[in-house]
């Protein structure tokens, strides 16, 4: 069965439009839908509970239709128009059309698209089981903390302000090619004070009262990076390791850009989420 990728407006979208299984991928700051391209292909090729393959032989285990998935491109991003603010609120209602249209298994946040994803939680159904994954989000920043992620993104933009393919990849070896193409074209398509508008427009960077609007059907899940390879993975694990409802997860080896290393780890763990 082939599984091929189409863009619509303002979103990608991965799968057979007749599976039955869904699942919604929001991308981080300064970042596309095509972030997910490898946790999206793989969803939609092998979404079928991978407990199946004990009792369905890899033929037909490779044809289960799996997921339809749809990522959308949030406000003021991939040439889209920022909205009327730059509030993470602002984003996720931006959002509230793809929940109205239908409901989600599986619904993954990127960084930036975490706090997005915890802001839909009370949009989310009330008794139906939904599989919620963060991916290295920071879900509180103290202000000390802010100023410093501000002066680190400055100072990127001003001693490698134009990143190759090539550059990507000597910096990310656990990264596909295509990976960094993709990441070398999100880079040059963003609006050059989107950084600053985004953490200027969430002040205080606070968001992990939002846990609290989880449905009690929802299973939550936030995956750290390495703290050896992410200045900021010690502040994130501890800002969510205190709610005993949360899964806390360190992926080893990764960076912050999980989706690209270890997507299939990503995929087993929203997949745990739904078997348990």
């Amino acid at each position: 069965m082939s599984h091929t990728m189409t863009t619509v407006p303002s979103a990608s979208q991965w799968g057979s439009p007749t599976a039955t299984k869904r699942a919604l991928l929001i991308h981080g700051l300064n970042s596309s839908s095509y972030t997910f391209h490898r946790v999206a292909s793989i969803l939609a090729a092998k979404g079928g509970s991978p407990s199946l393959e004990s009792f369905y032989s890899a033929y037909l285990y490779d044809n289960i239709i799996g997921y339809l998935v749809v990522a959308p491109n949030l406000l003021g991003h991939v040439l889209r128009t920022p909205g009327v603010d730059f509030k993470v609120q602002t984003l996720a209602d931006d959002l509230l059309p793809y929940l109205q249209a239908a409901e989600y298994d599986i619904v993954i946040g990127h960084s930036m698209g975490g706090a997005v994803v915890l802001s839909l939680l009370k949009y989310l159904p009330k008794t139906r089981p939904t599989s919620v994954v963060l991916i290295d989000s920071s879900v509180e920043l103290t202000a000390e903390q802010m100023m410093a992620r501000r002066a680190r993104a400055s100072n990127d933009a001003r001693v490698n302000p134009n990143l190759t393919v090539e550059d990507y990849m000597a910096l990310n070896p656990l990264w596909t090619r295509e990976d960094a193409i993709w990441r070398s074209l999100e880079t040059q398509i963003v609006r050059v004070t989107n950084s600053d508008d985004h953490l200027e427009g969430n002040v205080p960077w606070s968001f992990s009262h939002l846990f609290a609007d989880r449905p009690v059907a929802a299973a939550l899940t936030a995956l750290i990076a390495d703290p050896r390879f992410n200045a900021y993975g010690a502040s994130k694990l501890e800002a969510v390791a205190k709610f005993k409802d949360v899964r806390t997860v360190i992926v080893p080896n990764a960076s912050h850009w999980i989706q690209y290393e270890f997507p299939e780890v990503i995929v087993e763990e929203a997949l745990r989420n739904i078997e348990e």
